[in-house]
């Protein structure tokens, strides 16, 4: 498959995923933990992501459809100073690194659990660049790049709470709405409480909806504000 080959089936298995999300029942939140901030050249250490089923008109959630991987690090990987201190951070060490799953094996088994789901993570840029170069580095089914479409939380919460212009880390955004993650910066945790600000999220989001696709909704609201500045 040539350059332009694949450009043009990545597009559009892209484009059938977005429209498979104005109808979708079932929403994936996804969380990530890296060994840092740079999508280019850190790490995927593991990943974890919580169902959103769509039931009578509102975001439910189940603890039975979630899901967590840790990836298992290269054989004598040399730790640097951030990468330790990322790790002391989110706690999995090396120990549980090394035997953590083979990483095509994991991205395989993360997307058979999002299967076809749209997807959500807050800060979505950062959670959907690290699995869609992974995806394509280590060239997961053909490596075209992670295939669902993303709505990024942070941008949504701040488009739905104008007069909240200060809030913009996921703490910060936990605090008003009374929620707490069991454990901060384990990508299991993590998942379930932004779950969770999704859910809180809902009513303002609703009122906007106004009866149409929650996920259309959402992206005009984030375009809007994209335009707003």
């Amino acid at each position: 498959m040539n350059g332009l080959q694949q450009a043009w089936g990545d597009w559009r298995r892209r484009r059938a995923s977005a429209r498979h999300a104005l109808a979708a029942t079932r929403w994936v939140v996804i969380d990530v933990e890296t060994s840092g901030l740079d999508i280019l050249n850190d790490r995927l250490i593991a990943a974890a992501a919580v169902g959103v089923r769509w039931q009578q008109g509102a975001p439910v959630l189940n603890v039975e459809d979630s899901f967590e991987v840790v990836l298992q690090a290269p054989p004598g990987l040399a730790l640097d100073a951030v990468a330790r201190r990322n790790i002391l951070l989110h706690g999995i060490g090396q120990g549980e690194q090394g035997g953590g799953v083979e990483p095509v094996a994991a991205l395989k088994a993360l997307h058979a659990f999002v299967d076809g789901a749209p997807c959500l993570a807050f800060h979505a840029a950062f959670d959907a660049g690290m699995l869609d170069r992974e995806w394509r580095r280590l060239r997961v089914d053909g490596g075209l790049g992670w295939p669902e479409p993303w709505l990024d939380l942070a941008v949504l919460a701040r488009a739905l709470y104008p007069e909240w212009p200060e809030r913009r880390t996921l703490d910060q955004w936990l605090e008003p709405f009374a929620l707490a993650a069991s454990q901060r910066h384990r990508a299991s945790s993590d998942a379930w409480v932004t779950a969770e600000l999704l859910q809180c999220l809902w009513p303002r989001w609703r009122a906007k909806a106004a009866g149409r696709s929650p996920w259309a909704c959402a992206h005009e609201l984030l375009e809007a504000r994209r335009w707003l500045g």
